[in-house]
């Protein structure tokens, strides 16, 4: 973990997951699995509301574990039922974006049985309670209610999935991998994508390859 984060009280998903898997893995697993694993499992306890009053205790008796980066660069409350549609349209986005609370991922921690963040278990590294008056906008995207079995239900987070492990340069033209090549590769990687026909697979691609020119830009 980088000194710069040591201090911090929270962290970005992309922070915490990059930082906490290389504490995580095991000698002759593979790193960016483990990340990857780590990824899949937080998305999963969020969109069920474990991680929503686990937060620092605020002055009106309420904990959230979750923060939402807003438009206006504010930490806005948010619970993890609500972040359903963003993950699905852009969960690399969501990565950037979503901050989960020191409290929060020490539960996570605990809850699943892990090694804790060995920054935040640190005797120097002491809770402080989050002031009332700089969180200031509850974000509510578009979502329906109820338990989620996993956030990665839709094919499109999926396949995305896939292709940031496998191309982080961008999806290279169909002339210089074929389509069906790929298709069947993502297919046994996970069978349970099919049927998977050539619009989705398309759609995702250019979605990604546009993320990571973004990226770059």
């Amino acid at each position: 973990m980088s000194k710069l984060f040591r201090r911090k009280e929270e962290l970005t998903l992309a922070q915490l997951t990059r930082a906490w898997s290389s504490e995580l893995v095991e000698p002759g697993e593979d790193a960016k699995q483990c990340e990857q694993d780590l990824i899949h499992i937080l998305w999963e306890d969020i969109l069920n509301g474990r991680l929503d009053n686990s937060g620092p205790l605020r002055d009106d008796g309420q904990r959230f574990g979750l923060r939402l980066v807003t438009p206006e660069y504010k930490a806005g409350f948010i619970e993890g039922h609500q972040l359903l549609d963003l993950i699905r349209t852009d969960q690399f986005w969501a990565l950037h974006y979503v901050v989960v609370m020191r409290e929060a991922a020490l539960d996570f921690a605990l809850r699943h049985q892990l090694p804790s963040p060995s920054w935040w278990t640190d005797s120097s590294s002491t809770p402080t309670e989050a002031p009332t008056d700089t969180m200031v906008k509850v974000v509510k995207p578009n979502t329906g209610a109820g338990v989620v079995a996993s956030p990665f239900a839709g094919k499109q987070p999926r396949i995305l999935e896939y292709l940031s492990e496998h191309f982080p340069d961008g999806v290279p033209e169909p002339g210089h991998y074929p389509r069906q090549t790929l298709k069947s590769a993502i297919l046994k990687a996970d069978p349970d994508l099919s049927p998977l026909d050539e619009a989705t697979l398309k759609k995702a691609i250019d979605k990604y390859n546009a993320d990571v020119s973004k990226r770059k830009s």
